[in-house]
């Protein structure tokens, strides 16, 4: 994957899910494939995360009891996950898109997978940068 395009999808995911981590949102993660060395719950401590068995019924209740979809099997889920009311994050490889492009349509934010220790360096200094520059208080600088 190009390495700008890379950088635009990091920033554009870490950013909503800084967002999710302020207003305390419920995520629903699908899959374990790709979870290239984050601590989801480590890390957005904010955010609630539901992972466990899903089935149709999970799925399609979903709109209901979670604002956002984290899924780590864009493969698996991909079918499941087409028409459904929420916003949907996929983490996967340049393979992955490559060979199912039928994903893209289903994504609303991609989080790629990195493959390399370039691409894994660079998605750590961009979830950093985000998830820090998000982490100060944003009323209390705008009421001084």
């Amino acid at each position: 994957m190009d390495p700008y395009a890379m950088l635009m999808h990091y920033k554009r995911a870490f950013k909503l899910l800084s967002l999710m981590r302020q207003n305390k949102a419920k995520v629903l993660i699908l899959g374990n494939k790709n979870q290239f060395g984050i601590d989801w719950k480590g890390r957005f401590d904010g955010i609630e995360f539901s992972a466990g068995i899903v089935d149709e019924r999970v799925l399609s209740s979903a709109p209901k009891h979670y604002q956002l979809i984290l899924c780590l099997d864009p493969v698996l889920y991909c079918k499941a996950l087409r028409g459904i009311n929420l916003p949907v994050m996929m983490c996967a490889t340049a393979r992955e898109i490559v060979s199912h492009p039928e994903m893209l349509n289903v994504t609303d934010y991609l989080l790629p997978s990195p493959s390399s220790r370039h691409d894994a360096a660079l998605r750590h200094i961009i979830a950093a940068k985000e998830l820090s520059s998000q982490s100060d208080d944003p009323q209390k600088t705008s009421a001084e």
